[in-house]
C-alpha cells in the first residue's frame, strides 16, 4: 500500500521465432506501473491497473532459458490514501478509486478500498507473424441494419505489406450463417485539398484522379472499417441476449493465411435523450428502459482472480432473480471474462473510470490515456450500455486546488474524455459523474443519497418518502448511483470466520459487545439513529439486517415512484469478504440477507405501491393510504387493481377498478380512503394487488397502520411560567389545563432556561418538595439543574427520526420499539425530525437515548429525555420535539401526557 515497489521474477524456455515472426509478452493487467525486463532488458512499461498491453520481446529473447523480472511500483491515490491500517492518510498520482479485488486479510485486504498492488490478472507469451491482427472491433448499426467491423492489423517491421481480409459472421448463440468468405481489399476514394490545383492537375494528366487509392499495412498500427450487411439480424437484449462471432481472416499478397480472430458482439443500441425533454431518457433498442441495479466492490473480480467462473456465473444470476438489469461496476473496469459473462446473460453493466473526488492537476492526459483504455476494453461488448468520469467530485478541487483540478479543469477534462471516447465507441452514452457533489454537471444528473444510514445524508426521509428528490437541473431526469444501509454478517458467519479479537468470548462479554470492534464497521455509531441497541450478537446481527431491509425497501419504493429517477444502484450487492462492505445485501457465501428479498419485491417490473405518512392513527380518525402503480415494462400494462382494508382479518372496505400502467413509468391510481369503523381492533391492513386480464396476480402489497384510541380527559392542572408560549401552545395542543406558576406541588412546564434560572431558588424549593419540573428542548450549551450540569449538543449526524425507548423508565412503559420514529409534522405535511439534539448529565436516569460524539469525537449512548432526581421531585428534560406533533402522533401525546400528568 501507499508508496512501494515490489520485484517477480520466472524463468521460462522458448524457442527463438522462425524468420517472418515474433513473439510478443501479454499481461491482462497489473496494478499499478509496470516495468517489463526480459534477459535483463526493459522491454516496456505501463501506467494503470486494468488495462490490457503487450510488448514485443523478440530482440530479448534467447534460445532456451530466459528470465522475465517485472517491477510493480504503487503509490498512494489521489485523494488520499493510507500506509497501513490506522496510518496517516497521504496523496499522490496514482489513478484509482475506491474499490478493487481486495485481498484476504482482515485489517485492510477484506474492505476493498486500499490501494494494493501485484500482477492480478494472466500473463502469457505469443508467437505471431510479423503483420498480424491487433484487435478487432465490431461496431453495432442496428438502425441501419448493418455493423462496421473495425480491424487493427499491425506491421512490426518496416515497410509495406499488401493485404486483404476474409470475414465471416455467425450466430453465437443460435444457428446462423449471416455471411460467409467475403474478402475485403483495403481502398480509399481520393480527395484532394482545397486549393491544391496542382495536384489535381497532376492526377487528372495521369488518369488516376478517380482511381481508388489502395492501402497497405504499414509499420505500425492501422485500423481498416469494413461495412458488414446484417439482415434480418436478432437483437441483444437483457430477455433475449443474442449475440453473434466475426470471424477475420487477414491474409497476406498472396492469399495465405497470415493470422485469424474471432470476435463476439450483439446488435443493440442503448441512446439517451439530449435534445427534448425530459432529458436523460434512456433507450435500448429504441425503447425506453430504466436501469435498476446493484454496485459491485470485488466479489465479480475474485471470482476471476480465482478461476472460480462458475461462481461469477450464479453471482450474475442472483442478479437478474433479484430482477436487477444492470451492476455499475463500481468505480474501475474490471476484468474481460467478467464482461464476456454479461453479455451471455443479458445483465447490463456501467463502467466507471477509477477516479474518486479529485483529479490530480499533472495527471490530466494520463486520465485521458485510461479513459481510451477502458473504452477500448469495454466497447465490444453489448451489455456496456454506460461509462462515467469521477465518482464524487468535491468543491473547490476536495479543498485542495493546489494539487487538484478545480470544477472548471475537470469539466475541461470531462470535456477532452467525450472526444476520446466518441472516437472509439461513438455510440457511447455517457454520465460523466456518479454522484455529483459540486454540481451541474453536462450530463444526465446523478446523486448518491444514504438517508436512511447517514442519518439523511442527500435527503431528509420524510422528503424523499413524499416524493421529493435533490435538486437537480431543470428539463432533466435524473439518476442515483448509490444509497444503502449496512448490515452486519449473519452470526455464524461472523463465529466462524472474524478475527477472535473482533468477538465477544464470554456470555458475559457478549452483553456489553459492540460491532464497534469489527474493523470497518459503522453499525457501533449509526445504529444509535434507527433502532434500538441490541444485547448479543445475534441480535445486533438480526436488528441490523432488520433495518437494511426495511430502509431498502422504503427507499426503492420512493425511486420507483419517482418518474424522473431513470437510473439506481444499491451500494452493494455481493460481499467480496467477511465484513468487506457490510452494505451488501448478500454475504461472501452468497448467503441473502432479508434486504436482497426486500430489493427484489422492490424491482418486480409491475409494482403496487402503498404510500402514507401517518403510520399511527387515533381510532376515530380517517385513514387514507396512496397507491401507486409502477411499470418497468417497455410497454402499457392493463391491470385490475383490488384493494382491501381488514383488522383482525375482519375485512370493512373492498374494491376494485380496471387501471392501465404506462410503459417505463410511474402514476398515481388514487388513494384507499376511510373512516374507521368504531371499536375496530388495530392494526388495520391496507392491501393491494395488481391482476393480468387473465387474472394473474402480478404484485401484491400490503402496509399496516396501529390506531390508538384518544386519551382521556387529564385530571390536573400544569404550571407554566408566563412568558412561557411554547409550553403554553402544547398543553393546549395536549387539552391540558394550565395555570401560572405558584407555589403548591405539581408538574411545571418551561421551555426556556432562563424562565428557571431566573426563579431558581424558588423552583429548586417547589421541587425538592415533590414537584416535577419538565424543561423542553435546550439549545446548545452547559446548564445547572439543582446541583447537577447538563451538556446539551446538537446532533453530529443531522437531526434525527428515532429514540429509544429501552430504558425501564415508567414513562416509557408500554411503548413499542417503533412508537418513537417517523413521526408526522402536520405543518410540514410530512415525516420530519423528532430530534435535534442531546445531552449528557451525571446521575441522570435514562428516559429517551439516543447517540452522538464527545468532545474526542467518538460516539456514544446519550439523552434525548432523562430525570434527574432532586429531594423529593425530579427535573425532567427532554429534547424531543413536542409541540405541533401530539395531533397527529399517538405515541407522542401519550409520552407527553406521561411527562406532565402524574396521573397518567
Amino acid at each position: 500500500l501507499g508508496e512501494a515497489a515490489t520485484l517477480y521474477r520466472t524463468v521460462f524456455d522458448a524457442a527463438l521465432p522462425p524468420p517472418g515472426q515474433r513473439v510478443f509478452l501479454h499481461f491482462d493487467g497489473v496494478d499499478y506501473k509496470a516495468q517489463v525486463f526480459v534477459n535483463g532488458a526493459l522491454t516496456g512499461t505501463h501506467e494503470g491497473f486494468f488495462a490490457p498491453f503487450e510488448f514485443d520481446i523478440t530482440p530479448c529473447l534467447r534460445e532456451g532459458e530466459n528470465t522475465l523480472v517485472v517491477r510493480v511500483e504503487n503509490d498512494f491515490v489521489m485523494k488520499r490514501s493510507p500506509a497501513a491500517y490506522g496510518g496517516e492518510q497521504y496523496g499522490g498520482d496514482k489513478l484509482y478509486a475506491a474499490t478493487g479485488p481486495g485481498y484476504d486479510e482482515p485489517l485492510m485486504g477484506w474492505h476493498h478500498c486500499p490501494p494494493g498492488m501485484g500482477i492480478y490478472q494472466r500473463v502469457y507469451l505469443e508467437t505471431r507473424n510479423e503483420c498480424h491482427l491487433s484487435g478487432v472491433y465490431v461496431r453495432p448499426l442496428p438502425e441501419e441494419g448493418r455493423a462496421e467491423a473495425w480491424v487493427r492489423v499491425r506491421l512490426c517491421r518496416p515497410g509495406f505489406e499488401n493485404v486483404s481480409l476474409r470475414l465471416s459472421v455467425y450466430g453465437r448463440n443460435h444457428a446462423q450463417t449471416v455471411f460467409e468468405g467475403k474478402v475485403f481489399t483495403p481502398r480509399t476514394g481520393r480527395q484532394i485539398g482545397l486549393g491544391d490545383t496542382y495536384t489535381e492537375a497532376v492526377l487528372r494528366a495521369s488518369g488516376e484522379m478517380d482511381l481508388p487509392v489502395p492501402l497497405y499495412a504499414e509499420k505500425g498500427f492501422n485500423e481498416f472499417k469494413i461495412p458488414l450487411d446484417m439482415p434480418d439480424f436478432r437483437w441483444w437484449s437483457p430477455e433475449a441476449p443474442w449475440l453473434y462471432e466475426l470471424h477475420a481472416v487477414l491474409l497476406g499478397p498472396d492469399g495465405q493465411a497470415l493470422d485469424a480472430q474471432a470476435e463476439t458482439f450483439g446488435m443493440r443500441s442503448f441512446t439517451m435523450e439530449t435534445a427534448r425533454e425530459p432529458k436523460g431518457t434512456l433507450y435500448l433498442n429504441g425503447r425506453k428502459i430504466r436501469l435498476r441495479g446493484a454496485n459491485t466492490m470485488g466479489h465479480e473480480q475474485q471470482c476471476v482472480l480465482k478461476g472460480d467462473l462458475e461462481q461469477l456465473e450464479e453471482d450474475l444470476l442472483l442478479a437478474r432473480i433479484c430482477h436487477m438489469n444492470f451492476l455499475r461496476l463500481t468505480q474501475r473496469p474490471v476484468q474481460e471474462e467478467v464482461y464476456e459473462l454479461c453479455d451471455c446473460l443479458g445483465l447490463m453493466t456501467q463502467t466507471d473510470l477509477p477516479l474518486f473526488g479529485v483529479l490530480r492537476i499533472n495527471a490530466f492526459t494520463e486520465a485521458l490515456r485510461q479513459t481510451e483504455e477502458m473504452i477500448d476494453l469495454v466497447r465490444r461488448h453489448p451489455c456496456n450500455v454506460m461509462v462515467t468520469y469521477i465518482n464524487e467530485p468535491f468543491p473547490n478541487a476536495n479543498n485542495q486546488p493546489h494539487r487538484q483540478l478545480t470544477r472548471d479543469g475537470l469539466e475541461a477534462f470531462f470535456a477532452c474524455a467525450d472526444r476520446v471516447v466518441r472516437m472509439r465507441h461513438p455510440e457511447q452514452v455517457i454520465k460523466q459523474v456518479d454522484g455529483d457533489y459540486d454540481p451541474p454537471c453536462p450530463s444526465l444528473p446523478d446523486n448518491h443519497c444514504y438517508t436512511l444510514w447517514y442519518n439523511g445524508c442527500g435527503i431528509p426521509v420524510g422528503a424523499l418518502h413524499k416524493g421529493w428528490w435533490l435538486p437537480v437541473k431543470e428539463g432533466w431526469n435524473c439518476g442515483c448511483g448509490e444509497f444503502g444501509v449496512e448490515g452486519l454478517d449473519f452470526a455464524d458467519l461472523m463465529r466462524r470466520r472474524y478475527p477472535a479479537d473482533w468477538l465477544p468470548q464470554t456470555p458475559e462479554e457478549e452483553q456489553h459487545w459492540s460491532p464497534a470492534r469489527i474493523v470497518g464497521a459503522q453499525t457501533a455509531n449509526f445504529h444509535y439513529f434507527f433502532y434500538e441497541t441490541p444485547h448479543t450478537l445475534e441480535d445486533w446481527a438480526e436488528a441490523s439486517q432488520r433495518h437494511q431491509a426495511e430502509a431498502i425497501r422504503l427507499m426503492t419504493e420512493s425511486f420507483r415512484r419517482c418518474r424522473r429517477m431513470v437510473s439506481f444502484a444499491v451500494h452493494l450487492f455481493i460481499d467480496a469478504f467477511p465484513a468487506g462492505w457490510m452494505k451488501a445485501i448478500m454475504d461472501c457465501e452468497r448467503r441473502p440477507k432479508p434486504a436482497y428479498f426486500a430489493y427484489q419485491r422492490a424491482l418486480t417490473p409491475v409494482m403496487a405501491s402503498l404510500r402514507t405518512d401517518r403510520l399511527h392513527l387515533w381510532r376515530d380518525e380517517r385513514l387514507t393510504v396512496e397507491v401507486w402503480g409502477c411499470n418497468d415494462l417497455d410497454r402499457d400494462v392493463p391491470a385490475l387493481l383490488r384493494y382491501e382494508v381488514s383488522a383482525d382479518g375482519a375485512v370493512f372496505l373492498r374494491g376494485e377498478t380496471g387501471v392501465t400502467l404506462p410503459a417505463s413509468d410511474s402514476v398515481y391510481l388514487g388513494s384507499v380512503a376511510t373512516a374507521l369503523p368504531p371499536g375496530v381492533p388495530g392494526p388495520v391492513t391496507v392491501a393491494a394487488q395488481l391482476r393480468a386480464p387473465d387474472g394473474e396476480i402480478l404484485y401484491a402489497n400490503d402496509l399496516q397502520v396501529k390506531v390508538s384510541d384518544r386519551l382521556p380527559a387529564a385530571r390536573d392542572t400544569v404550571q407554566i411560567a408566563p412568558e412561557a408560549d411554547r409550553a403554553r401552545a402544547l398543553c393546549e395542543e395536549l387539552g391540558l389545563p394550565w395555570e401560572p406558576l405558584t407555589d403548591t406541588p405539581g408538574v411545571i412546564l418551561l421551555d426556556r432556561y432562563e424562565q428557571y434560572d431566573r426563579r431558581r431558588e424558588a423552583l429548586d424549593a417547589q421541587v425538592a418538595a415533590g414537584s416535577r419540573l419538565v424543561m423542553l428542548e435546550l439549545p446548545d450549551g452547559e446548564y445547572r439543574f439543582g446541583a447537577t450540569m447538563c451538556r446539551v449538543k446538537t446532533s453530529c449526524m443531522m437531526p434525527m427520526n428515532f429514540v429509544s425507548r429501552d430504558t425501564g423508565h415508567p414513562f416509557v412503559r408500554g411503548f413499542a420499539p417503533d412508537d418513537f420514529r417517523y413521526w408526522v409534522d402536520p405543518a410540514a405535511d410530512r415525516i420530519e425530525p423528532l430530534l435535534e439534539r442531546t445531552f449528557t448529565a451525571d446521575h441522570c436516569r435514562e428516559i429517551l437515548t439516543s447517540g452522538n460524539t464527545d468532545e474526542a469525537g467518538h460516539w456514544g449512548r446519550v439523552l434525548a429525555a432523562g430525570e434527574l432526581p432532586w429531594g423529593q421531585g425530579s427535573f425532567v428534560l427532554c429534547q424531543l420535539k413536542l409541540n405541533g406533533r401530539t395531533t397527529h402522533n399517538p405515541a407522542a401525546a401519550r409520552f407527553a401526557r406521561r411527562l406532565l400528568d402524574p396521573t397518567e
